[in-house]
């Protein structure tokens, strides 16, 4: 299992509780569309998750969504988490991901899990 916690891209926000990602689980959803939601927390600051992979790998991923209904399902799972629902290109995101230093991915949620990684260092 993967074990994650929530962060904005550059400060805590707390715990999500149960929000788990079993292996099998990952990249069985066929990768990120071109289109995504990200959840703005104002200026140029986006929800972002780490997470340490069964490898014991580090992740530090910016969080991707199919649909502002998605974003608004993460946002209700961690409380005290708000920002403003935006579109964004899959490369707009990618660029975000790429100008914060502390981030190595984008993390595709879906129904409050992790359904797909891609790194971008």
């Amino acid at each position: 299992m993967l074990h994650h916690n929530s962060r904005m891209a550059s400060a805590p926000v707390g715990n999500p509780g149960g929000i788990t990602l079993l292996e099998e689980e990952l990249g069985g959803f066929g990768g990120f569309p071109d289109k995504l939601f990200l959840i703005s927390m104002g200026g140029d600051k986006y929800a972002a998750n780490n997470a340490t992979a069964p490898d014991g790998t580090i992740l530090d991923g910016l969080a991707c969504f199919l649909s502002a209904d998605d974003a608004t399902t993460y946002m209700g799972l961690l409380a005290g988490l708000s920002g403003d629902i935006v579109s964004k290109s899959f490369e707009e995101a990618r660029q975000i991901a790429q100008s914060k230093p502390k981030l190595n991915c984008l993390l595709l949620f879906v129904a409050g899990r992790i359904v797909e990684i891609h790194f971008v260092r």
